[in-house]
Protein backbone atom coordinates (compact mmCIF):
# COMPACT_ATOMS: atom_id res chain seq x y z
CA UNK A 1 0.00 0.00 0.00
CA UNK A 2 1.46 3.20 -0.75
CA UNK A 3 2.10 5.63 1.97
CA UNK A 4 0.33 8.71 2.99
CA UNK A 5 3.21 10.87 1.38
CA UNK A 6 3.03 9.42 -1.69
CA UNK A 7 -0.75 9.49 -1.85
CA UNK A 8 -0.99 13.24 -1.24
CA UNK A 9 2.12 13.23 -4.55
CA UNK A 10 -0.11 11.34 -6.83
CA UNK A 11 -3.51 13.56 -5.76
CA UNK A 12 -1.15 16.84 -6.39
CA UNK A 13 0.27 15.33 -9.65
CA UNK A 14 -3.20 14.25 -10.83
CA UNK A 15 -4.48 18.33 -9.72
CA UNK A 16 -1.57 19.55 -11.34
CA UNK A 17 -2.33 17.64 -14.71
CA UNK A 18 -5.82 18.73 -14.67
CA UNK A 19 -5.05 22.17 -14.59
CA UNK A 20 -2.68 22.28 -17.00
CA UNK A 21 -5.90 20.61 -19.13
CA UNK A 22 -8.02 22.92 -18.19
CA UNK A 23 -5.41 25.64 -18.98
CA UNK A 24 -5.07 24.38 -22.35
CA UNK A 25 -8.29 24.04 -22.80
CA UNK A 26 -9.49 27.43 -22.22
CA UNK A 27 -6.09 28.54 -23.94
CA UNK A 28 -7.25 26.98 -26.87
CA UNK A 29 -10.71 28.57 -27.04
CA UNK A 30 -11.03 31.84 -29.15
CA UNK A 31 -10.85 35.03 -27.41
CA UNK A 32 -13.67 37.30 -27.64
CA UNK A 33 -13.12 40.82 -27.11
CA UNK A 34 -16.48 42.78 -27.27
CA UNK A 35 -16.64 47.04 -26.61
CA UNK A 36 -19.60 49.24 -26.77
CA UNK A 37 -19.36 53.06 -27.76
CA UNK A 38 -22.35 55.24 -27.55
CA UNK A 39 -22.99 58.70 -28.24
CA UNK A 40 -25.10 61.02 -29.68
CA UNK A 41 -25.92 62.18 -33.41
CA UNK A 42 -28.73 63.06 -35.86
CA UNK A 43 -30.87 64.51 -32.95
CA UNK A 44 -30.81 60.90 -31.24
CA UNK A 45 -28.52 58.55 -30.27
CA UNK A 46 -26.16 55.82 -31.47
CA UNK A 47 -24.49 52.75 -29.87
CA UNK A 48 -21.94 50.04 -31.59
CA UNK A 49 -21.53 47.07 -30.40
CA UNK A 50 -18.32 45.23 -31.79
CA UNK A 51 -15.43 42.59 -31.51
CA UNK A 52 -11.81 44.58 -31.64
CA UNK A 53 -9.28 41.85 -30.25
CA UNK A 54 -6.67 44.74 -31.22
CA UNK A 55 -8.16 47.50 -29.57
CA UNK A 56 -8.29 49.64 -33.38
CA UNK A 57 -11.33 51.41 -33.27
CA UNK A 58 -11.99 54.45 -30.88
CA UNK A 59 -14.96 56.78 -30.08
CA UNK A 60 -12.55 59.67 -32.01
CA UNK A 61 -12.88 57.91 -35.12
CA UNK A 62 -16.69 56.87 -34.84
CA UNK A 63 -18.12 60.59 -34.20
CA UNK A 64 -15.69 61.91 -37.32
CA UNK A 65 -17.60 59.44 -39.53
CA UNK A 66 -20.64 60.42 -38.35
CA UNK A 67 -19.79 64.05 -38.41
CA UNK A 68 -19.03 64.10 -42.20
CA UNK A 69 -22.46 62.56 -43.10
CA UNK A 70 -24.11 65.62 -40.60
CA UNK A 71 -21.95 68.31 -42.51
CA UNK A 72 -23.86 67.07 -45.69
CA UNK A 73 -27.12 66.50 -44.10
CA UNK A 74 -27.77 68.08 -41.39
CA UNK A 75 -30.36 70.50 -41.41
CA UNK A 76 -29.63 72.07 -38.36
CA UNK A 77 -25.48 73.28 -39.25
CA UNK A 78 -26.35 75.83 -41.55
CA UNK A 79 -22.75 75.15 -42.55
CA UNK A 80 -23.83 71.78 -44.41
CA UNK A 81 -24.52 71.08 -48.03
CA UNK A 82 -27.81 70.98 -47.62
CA UNK A 83 -28.66 73.68 -45.82
CA UNK A 84 -26.85 75.94 -48.07
CA UNK A 85 -29.21 74.67 -50.59
CA UNK A 86 -32.47 75.01 -48.74
CA UNK A 87 -30.95 79.10 -48.13
CA UNK A 88 -30.32 79.91 -51.45
CA UNK A 89 -32.75 81.21 -53.21
CA UNK A 90 -30.85 80.44 -56.41
CA UNK A 91 -32.69 77.72 -58.75
CA UNK A 92 -29.39 76.15 -59.31
CA UNK A 93 -27.19 75.03 -56.69
CA UNK A 94 -23.52 74.15 -56.99
CA UNK A 95 -20.71 72.37 -54.88
CA UNK A 96 -17.43 70.52 -55.76
CA UNK A 97 -18.11 66.46 -55.25
CA UNK A 98 -15.03 65.99 -53.02
CA UNK A 99 -16.02 68.62 -51.08
CA UNK A 100 -18.96 66.27 -50.19
CA UNK A 101 -18.81 62.49 -52.02
CA UNK A 102 -21.94 61.28 -49.67
CA UNK A 103 -24.97 64.13 -50.97
CA UNK A 104 -25.01 62.38 -54.27
CA UNK A 105 -25.82 59.02 -53.08
CA UNK A 106 -28.08 59.90 -51.22
CA UNK A 107 -29.72 62.15 -53.46
CA UNK A 108 -30.03 59.17 -55.78
CA UNK A 109 -31.20 56.67 -53.72
CA UNK A 110 -33.93 59.24 -52.61
CA UNK A 111 -34.95 59.02 -56.31
CA UNK A 112 -35.13 55.58 -56.63
CA UNK A 113 -36.77 55.38 -53.35
CA UNK A 114 -39.27 58.13 -54.41
CA UNK A 115 -40.35 56.27 -57.86
CA UNK A 116 -40.72 52.91 -56.31
CA UNK A 117 -42.13 53.89 -53.16
CA UNK A 118 -45.29 55.36 -55.66
CA UNK A 119 -43.75 59.19 -54.37
CA UNK A 120 -44.98 58.32 -50.90
CA UNK A 121 -40.80 58.73 -49.78
CA UNK A 122 -40.22 62.52 -50.45
CA UNK A 123 -37.74 64.48 -49.65
CA UNK A 124 -39.08 68.03 -50.85
CA UNK A 125 -41.64 67.57 -47.94
CA UNK A 126 -39.07 69.88 -45.64
CA UNK A 127 -41.46 73.53 -46.03
CA UNK A 128 -44.46 71.53 -44.12
CA UNK A 129 -42.11 70.08 -42.31
CA UNK A 130 -41.70 73.14 -40.87
CA UNK A 131 -44.55 74.22 -40.76
CA UNK A 132 -45.73 71.65 -38.70
CA UNK A 133 -42.86 72.44 -36.54
CA UNK A 134 -40.64 68.97 -37.00
CA UNK A 135 -37.78 70.79 -39.12
CA UNK A 136 -34.75 73.44 -38.16
CA UNK A 137 -37.18 76.58 -38.24
CA UNK A 138 -38.64 76.29 -34.50
CA UNK A 139 -42.15 77.53 -35.05
CA UNK A 140 -44.54 77.06 -32.49
CA UNK A 141 -46.87 74.59 -32.25
CA UNK A 142 -50.26 75.04 -34.76
CA UNK A 143 -53.54 75.78 -33.26
CA UNK A 144 -55.54 76.35 -36.47
CA UNK A 145 -54.73 74.52 -39.28
CA UNK A 146 -53.73 76.82 -42.38
CA UNK A 147 -55.26 75.20 -45.20
CA UNK A 148 -54.61 78.22 -47.41
CA UNK A 149 -50.54 77.73 -46.88
CA UNK A 150 -50.97 73.96 -47.49
CA UNK A 151 -52.48 74.23 -51.01
CA UNK A 152 -49.98 77.20 -52.06
CA UNK A 153 -47.23 74.83 -50.58
CA UNK A 154 -48.02 71.80 -52.33
CA UNK A 155 -46.98 72.83 -55.90
CA UNK A 156 -43.84 73.42 -54.22
CA UNK A 157 -42.91 69.83 -52.69
CA UNK A 158 -42.60 68.12 -55.86
CA UNK A 159 -39.45 66.23 -55.68
CA UNK A 160 -39.48 65.79 -59.67
CA UNK A 161 -39.23 69.53 -59.72
CA UNK A 162 -35.41 69.29 -58.11
CA UNK A 163 -32.84 67.50 -59.93
CA UNK A 164 -29.17 66.69 -59.41
CA UNK A 165 -26.67 66.48 -62.01
CA UNK A 166 -22.44 65.69 -62.01
CA UNK A 167 -20.25 67.55 -64.62
CA UNK A 168 -16.15 66.58 -64.09
CA UNK A 169 -15.91 67.22 -60.11
CA UNK A 170 -18.97 69.32 -59.83
CA UNK A 171 -22.46 68.24 -58.52
CA UNK A 172 -25.16 70.77 -59.40
CA UNK A 173 -28.61 70.87 -57.98
CA UNK A 174 -31.54 72.45 -59.60
CA UNK A 175 -34.96 73.43 -58.01
CA UNK A 176 -38.41 75.14 -60.05
CA UNK A 177 -39.01 77.27 -56.88
CA UNK A 178 -36.44 79.25 -55.66
CA UNK A 179 -38.07 78.24 -51.63
CA UNK A 180 -38.08 75.08 -52.83
CA UNK A 181 -36.01 72.73 -49.99
CA UNK A 182 -35.46 69.28 -48.91
CA UNK A 183 -35.20 66.77 -45.94
CA UNK A 184 -32.78 63.43 -46.05
CA UNK A 185 -33.93 63.11 -42.19
CA UNK A 186 -35.61 59.70 -43.11
CA UNK A 187 -32.97 58.66 -44.77
CA UNK A 188 -29.61 59.99 -43.49
CA UNK A 189 -29.80 57.96 -40.12
CA UNK A 190 -29.91 54.76 -41.96
CA UNK A 191 -26.85 55.89 -44.49
CA UNK A 192 -24.76 56.90 -41.00
CA UNK A 193 -25.12 52.97 -40.26
CA UNK A 194 -24.16 51.97 -43.68
CA UNK A 195 -20.83 54.20 -43.47
CA UNK A 196 -19.95 53.26 -39.52
CA UNK A 197 -20.86 49.51 -40.55
CA UNK A 198 -18.69 50.11 -43.76
CA UNK A 199 -15.78 51.75 -41.90
CA UNK A 200 -15.88 48.80 -39.17
CA UNK A 201 -15.46 46.45 -42.20
CA UNK A 202 -12.32 48.23 -43.68
CA UNK A 203 -10.39 47.89 -40.33
CA UNK A 204 -11.02 44.10 -40.60
CA UNK A 205 -14.00 44.42 -37.85
CA UNK A 206 -16.44 41.34 -38.70
CA UNK A 207 -19.34 40.96 -35.82
CA UNK A 208 -20.95 44.09 -34.97
CA UNK A 209 -23.88 45.91 -34.40
CA UNK A 210 -24.32 49.55 -35.97
CA UNK A 211 -27.35 51.26 -34.41
CA UNK A 212 -28.74 54.78 -34.56
CA UNK A 213 -32.18 56.13 -33.55
CA UNK A 214 -33.73 52.41 -34.14
CA UNK A 215 -31.66 52.13 -37.88
CA UNK A 216 -29.03 49.46 -37.09
CA UNK A 217 -26.88 46.87 -39.08
CA UNK A 218 -25.73 43.34 -37.58
CA UNK A 219 -22.78 41.19 -38.98
CA UNK A 220 -21.98 38.23 -38.00
CA UNK A 221 -22.28 36.95 -34.14
CA UNK A 222 -22.37 38.67 -30.42
CA UNK A 223 -20.13 37.77 -27.66
CA UNK A 224 -21.89 34.43 -26.83
CA UNK A 225 -21.30 33.21 -30.64
CA UNK A 226 -25.14 33.65 -31.35
CA UNK A 227 -27.04 35.60 -33.44
CA UNK A 228 -28.03 39.25 -32.65
CA UNK A 229 -31.69 39.84 -31.10
CA UNK A 230 -32.74 43.18 -31.63
CA UNK A 231 -36.35 43.98 -30.73
CA UNK A 232 -38.98 46.00 -31.95
CA UNK A 233 -40.74 48.32 -29.59
CA UNK A 234 -44.47 48.32 -28.45
CA UNK A 235 -45.87 51.11 -30.73
CA UNK A 236 -48.02 53.17 -28.32
CA UNK A 237 -46.98 56.63 -26.73
CA UNK A 238 -47.67 54.82 -23.22
CA UNK A 239 -45.26 51.89 -23.63
CA UNK A 240 -41.49 52.19 -21.71
CA UNK A 241 -38.88 52.88 -24.57
CA UNK A 242 -37.43 49.30 -23.50
CA UNK A 243 -40.95 47.68 -23.55
CA UNK A 244 -40.41 45.13 -26.73
CA UNK A 245 -43.09 44.17 -29.28
CA UNK A 246 -41.36 41.67 -31.29
CA UNK A 247 -38.19 39.74 -31.01
CA UNK A 248 -36.05 39.06 -34.07
CA UNK A 249 -32.73 37.29 -34.86
CA UNK A 250 -30.67 39.57 -37.41
CA UNK A 251 -27.34 38.82 -38.36
CA UNK A 252 -25.81 40.02 -41.26
CA UNK A 253 -29.33 42.42 -41.46
CA UNK A 254 -30.04 46.06 -42.64
CA UNK A 255 -33.37 47.11 -40.86
CA UNK A 256 -34.81 50.60 -39.88
CA UNK A 257 -38.15 50.72 -37.82
CA UNK A 258 -40.58 53.90 -38.05
CA UNK A 259 -43.78 55.28 -36.30
CA UNK A 260 -45.74 57.71 -35.35
CA UNK A 261 -46.20 56.90 -31.56
CA UNK A 262 -43.48 58.84 -29.78
CA UNK A 263 -42.26 62.18 -32.24
CA UNK A 264 -45.62 64.24 -31.45
CA UNK A 265 -47.55 66.86 -29.73
CA UNK A 266 -50.82 68.14 -28.84
CA UNK A 267 -52.69 71.32 -29.47
CA UNK A 268 -55.98 72.44 -29.18
CA UNK A 269 -56.97 69.15 -28.75
CA UNK A 270 -55.38 67.48 -32.05
CA UNK A 271 -52.22 65.73 -32.29
CA UNK A 272 -49.28 66.25 -35.43
CA UNK A 273 -46.90 63.49 -35.90
CA UNK A 274 -43.79 63.90 -38.13
CA UNK A 275 -44.83 61.95 -40.65
CA UNK A 276 -46.26 64.58 -43.30
CA UNK A 277 -48.39 63.42 -46.28
CA UNK A 278 -46.78 64.43 -49.26
CA UNK A 279 -49.96 64.13 -51.42
CA UNK A 280 -52.38 66.28 -49.15
CA UNK A 281 -49.95 67.98 -47.26
CA UNK A 282 -51.82 66.98 -44.24
CA UNK A 283 -50.69 65.77 -41.28
CA UNK A 284 -53.19 62.62 -40.52
CA UNK A 285 -52.54 59.48 -39.29
CA UNK A 286 -52.34 56.05 -41.35
CA UNK A 287 -53.57 52.70 -40.20
CA UNK A 288 -50.19 51.75 -39.43
CA UNK A 289 -48.68 52.06 -36.13
CA UNK A 290 -45.28 51.00 -36.85
CA UNK A 291 -43.21 49.89 -39.75
CA UNK A 292 -39.78 47.96 -39.79
CA UNK A 293 -37.97 47.26 -43.17
CA UNK A 294 -35.65 44.48 -44.16
CA UNK A 295 -33.52 45.32 -47.49
CA UNK A 296 -30.01 45.14 -48.29
CA UNK A 297 -28.69 48.54 -46.79
CA UNK A 298 -29.45 50.32 -43.72
CA UNK A 299 -30.56 53.51 -46.10
CA UNK A 300 -33.16 51.90 -48.05
CA UNK A 301 -34.40 49.97 -44.98
CA UNK A 302 -35.07 53.63 -43.19
CA UNK A 303 -36.32 55.29 -46.52
CA UNK A 304 -39.00 52.78 -47.24
CA UNK A 305 -40.28 52.70 -43.33
CA UNK A 306 -41.19 56.43 -43.63
CA UNK A 307 -42.81 55.18 -47.44
CA UNK A 308 -44.63 53.15 -45.53
CA UNK A 309 -45.97 54.87 -42.86
CA UNK A 310 -47.55 57.27 -45.78
CA UNK A 311 -48.67 55.22 -47.24
CA UNK A 312 -50.73 52.48 -45.20
CA UNK A 313 -50.88 48.98 -45.16
CA UNK A 314 -52.22 47.75 -48.27
CA UNK A 315 -50.98 50.09 -50.63
CA UNK A 316 -47.03 49.28 -47.98
CA UNK A 317 -47.95 45.12 -48.93
CA UNK A 318 -47.80 45.78 -52.42
CA UNK A 319 -44.97 48.21 -52.79
CA UNK A 320 -43.22 45.14 -50.82
CA UNK A 321 -44.27 42.56 -53.48
CA UNK A 322 -42.86 44.66 -56.30
CA UNK A 323 -39.52 45.13 -54.58
CA UNK A 324 -38.41 41.73 -54.24
CA UNK A 325 -35.75 43.11 -51.99
CA UNK A 326 -37.63 44.32 -49.13
CA UNK A 327 -39.64 42.33 -46.38
CA UNK A 328 -41.55 44.67 -43.93
CA UNK A 329 -43.82 44.29 -40.59
CA UNK A 330 -46.49 46.31 -39.75
CA UNK A 331 -47.85 46.45 -36.50
CA UNK A 332 -51.61 47.97 -36.82
CA UNK A 333 -54.87 48.60 -34.36
CA UNK A 334 -57.66 48.39 -36.53
CA UNK A 335 -59.76 48.58 -33.69
CA UNK A 336 -58.88 50.89 -31.93
CA UNK A 337 -58.63 48.96 -28.39
CA UNK A 338 -55.20 48.28 -27.85
CA UNK A 339 -54.75 44.89 -29.24
CA UNK A 340 -52.17 45.06 -31.90
CA UNK A 341 -52.62 43.00 -34.89
CA UNK A 342 -49.87 42.07 -37.46
CA UNK A 343 -49.36 41.63 -40.91
CA UNK A 344 -45.90 41.12 -42.88
CA UNK A 345 -44.06 39.16 -45.94
CA UNK A 346 -43.38 36.35 -45.61
CA UNK A 347 -39.68 35.80 -45.68
CA UNK A 348 -39.60 38.11 -43.01
CA UNK A 349 -40.91 35.56 -40.39
CA UNK A 350 -37.84 34.02 -40.37
CA UNK A 351 -36.50 36.25 -38.11
CA UNK A 352 -38.67 36.22 -35.68
CA UNK A 353 -37.84 34.66 -32.06
CA UNK A 354 -41.36 34.87 -30.58
CA UNK A 355 -43.22 33.14 -33.39
CA UNK A 356 -46.80 31.60 -32.09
Amino acid sequence: MPSYNAVVMISLRLVFIISVLFTSFWSCKPEQTYVTLQGKTMGTYYKITFEDKKNTITQKAIDSVLAEVNLSMSTYIKESTISKFNYSTDTVFCFLNNEDPYFEVVFDKSKEVYIKSRKAFNPAIMPLVNYYGFGYEKSKKIEKLDTNFIQKTLPKINFDDITLKVSGDTVCLYKKFPDSKIDFSAIAKGYGVDLVASFLEQKNIRNFMVEIGGELITKGVNDRNESWVVGISRPSENAELAEVELLLSVSNVSMATSGNYRNFYESKGQKFAHIIDPFTGLNRPTDILSTTVIAPDCMTADAYATAFMVLGLEQAMEVCEENKELEACFIYDLEGDGVFEFKMTSGFKKYMLNKE
